[in-house]
């Protein structure tokens, strides 16, 4: 019997979400990772300033389901700013393309704040602070702390100093009930664990949101990376 794997669609600038792949997936020794790229680079290049090419994104999860993935995630944060209906029509198509369930970062990040009761959130993007905002308001809940790094290069982010990333967190926790890092790019994995037992509330990395939630899609247990954060033991 073939071993379960998991899909994951990422803009062809990201570094990231291959390292987070990388630090998760040894938890789950049985479970095989498979990546295909889009064309998304720069300041949001080769992609629709008010969408997505969905033919570009059907064809990336065709390929992925030749590999029999039990689910396929675009790991990337757009959707929200976007609006939530451009992911929903993007998890259909792709869903359709690999024939398997789909979902995206941006959706299952929604679906969290709901689950996990989520009324007022921190937000550290990427981007400068009115791009920070739009995303910010693309999601059920009201953000009442906002830090935007001020970075438009998609591939810079991934090498943002994390220690800056652990500053800006602490400043907007006040008054949160859990924190996003919002970036599929920025550095998260690694940072969550001793936030989480500092804040004393769940601090939420959108490249670990979007592969635990393939990794749920694909019906695989994801408590065994619960030591990466309060995400993972979510039953």
């Amino acid at each position: 019997m073939p071993r379960p794997a998991i899909g994951t669609i990422l803009p062809s600038s990201n570094r990231m979400v291959e390292r987070t792949l990388a630090g998760i997936l040894p938890l789950f020794p049985g479970v095989d990772g498979c990546v295909a790229r889009i064309p998304y680079w720069g300041q949001g290049l080769g992609q629709p300033r008010d969408g997505y090419d969905i033919a570009g994104f059907r064809e990336a999860a065709r390929l992925l389901g030749h590999a029999g993935v039990g689910a396929v995630c675009w790991n990337g944060t757009r959707g929200a700013a976007l609006g939530l209906e451009h992911d929903r029509a993007l998890a259909a198509a792709m869903a359709e393309a690999a024939g398997c369930p789909a979902t995206t970062t941006a959706l299952a990040t929604a679906s969290l704040l709901d689950r996990l009761g989520i009324r007022r959130f921190g937000m550290v993007a990427q981007g400068p602070i009115d791009e920070a905002a739009a995303h910010a308001a693309g999601l059920p809940a009201e953000v009442v702390g906002l830090k935007g790094l001020g970075i438009r290069d998609n591939a810079a982010a991934s090498a943002v100093d994390p220690a800056s990333i652990t500053t800006l967190v602490r400043e907007v926790a006040a008054g949160a009930d859990a924190v996003l890092i919002w970036s599929t790019n920025l550095p998260g994995l690694s940072l969550v664990p001793g936030l989480e037992a500092e804040l004393g509330l769940p601090v939420l990395d959108s490249a670990s949101v979007g592969i635990w939630a393939c990794l749920r899609e694909a019906g695989i247990d994801t408590r065994p990376a619960a030591r990466l954060g309060r995400l993972f033991s979510l039953a």
